[in-house]
Formats: C-alpha cells, structure tokens, sequence
C-alpha cells in the first residue's frame, strides 16, 4: 500500500508540474494563478533546484515533492527585487548542508570501517604475535625445529620423526588459535560489524555520494558510477552549497 501510494503521489507532482496544479479544474473555474511567493510554491525549487527531485528510485531517495515546480515561477522569482530577501537561500542553504553533514558522517564510519577490515584482513595473513598464546606457540615450534634439526645431523631418525610429529601438533594448535584470534577481529572492531566479504576485493569510498567501490575496477564501471544519480545528485549538492555561500553574501 504505502509503495502504491508513493507512486501514486510521484504522478501527480509530475503531472502538476507538466500541467499545472489546476489541471484538475472545472472550464468557468475562476482560477488564482499561483506567484512564486505562495505557500505551494516549492521554494527549493525556486533557488535552484529540488532535492526530491535528484535520488529518485535509488537508495537516498527523499519522496515527492508536493510543491509547486514551475519554471516560469523560478524565472520570475530570479528576477524580482525581492530574491535573496526572503531567507528562501539561507534555508535551502542550511537543508543541503545538514544533508552533506549526515552524509560525510556516513563516508567517514565507512572508512573507518574499511581500515578495520583491513587490520582484520591483516590479522588473517600474519598473525600479532603481541598474542601470549600465538607468541609461546610460535617459540615452541621454533625451538624444536632446531632439535629436529640437531637430531638428523647426528643421524638419530626415530627421535627426529617423534619431534616431527610434535611440531605438526604444535603447528596445527597455532593455526587454531590464529583463526580464533582472526575471528574475533573480524566480528566486531571499534563498534564496526566487520563483513568478511570486505575481503574479497580492495575497496574504496568515494567522497563525493560514499558508494563503495572496487579500487581498480573496469572503466565501464567507474563511468557508471561516476554517472550514476547518487554521484551526480551529491555533487550538484556540494556545488550548490558553495554556490549558494557566494549568492547570499554577494546580495548582503
């Protein structure tokens, strides 16, 4: 039900903005033709654009706009007298900056998550020896590897094979305790749920949308990202915030 009614509220805003919020009027109807300083009017859109209007059907999208887009609205309104005196900047201004915040937020617990999986990925190929158990295990074998050693040079075979089998133990109950010792390195490092299919590939995070990324992926891939609406929409983001900056303090 609630997709439905999504759906069904995204066509009619698109329908309003294609035929006007009157569409629906009777002909004889005395219809007030709305001015950009209305209440309906959206006025995000007014100063440049609204975000509903960027993320649509991808996983950052905000729902419809129940506003007024009008193009001709949005002229009127740039070339009024009274454009950059109604606070409609700085509002949009500070909606796009809270939204950048709470996505550098997530860019950054997401690098935070990558470097740990990293340490964990780490952890799997060599072992921290700062282990009390990892660091005995790794003397012991060591020390009786010398043995077996001294052992075949004086020839003495049944003492050196019985010293063998000690260090296949001794390698064994060291590979166990290095996968238990990896295992609780990857379940939860600095508050981050680890997933070991971080492991797989090197990945990356793009600073402009966060979308994770393959480091040396194909071409084909990059530009799909790079095309892609997230990226496109954060980045006309980030633009209009420094946009926005030098339009409110050019008319102050």
């Amino acid at each position: 039900i609630y997709r439905f009614n999504k759906m069904a509220a995204e066509a009619a805003a698109l329908l309003d903005q294609l035929m006007g919020a009157t569409r629906n009027a009777n002909p004889g109807d005395d219809l007030k033709q709305p001015e950009w300083w209305d209440s309906e009017v959206c006025k995000h859109y007014l100063c440049g654009f609204c975000p509903s209007e960027l993320f649509t059907n991808t996983k950052s999208d905000v729902g419809p706009c129940y506003k007024i887009h009008n193009e001709k609205l949005k002229k009127a309104y740039e070339e009024s007298d009274q454009r950059c005196t109604k606070g409609y900047e700085e509002e949009f201004l500070h909606y796009l900056e809270k939204v950048i915040r709470d996505l550098d937020r997530r860019i950054s617990r997401g690098k935070e998550r990558l470097q740990k999986s990293a340490e964990a990925k780490q952890k799997l190929i060599a072992p921290d020896l700062s282990n009390e158990k990892l660091k005995s295990l790794h003397m012991e074998i060591n020390a009786n590897v010398m043995e077996l050693e001294r052992l075949g040079a004086m020839g003495q075979v049944e003492e050196a094979q019985a010293v063998m089998r000690r260090v296949e133990e001794l390698e064994k109950e060291r590979e166990r305790e290095r996968m238990a010792v990896a295992s609780d390195s990857t379940k939860t490092l600095a508050g981050f749920d680890v997933d070991n299919n971080d492991f797989h590939e090197k990945m990356e995070q793009c600073d402009i949308c966060g979308s994770f990324l393959v480091i040396g992926d194909t071409q084909s891939r990059v530009d799909s990202h790079l095309l892609g609406k997230q990226h496109i929409g954060f980045a006309r983001i980030r633009a209009a915030i420094g946009e926005l900056k030098k339009i409110i303090q050019d008319h102050h």
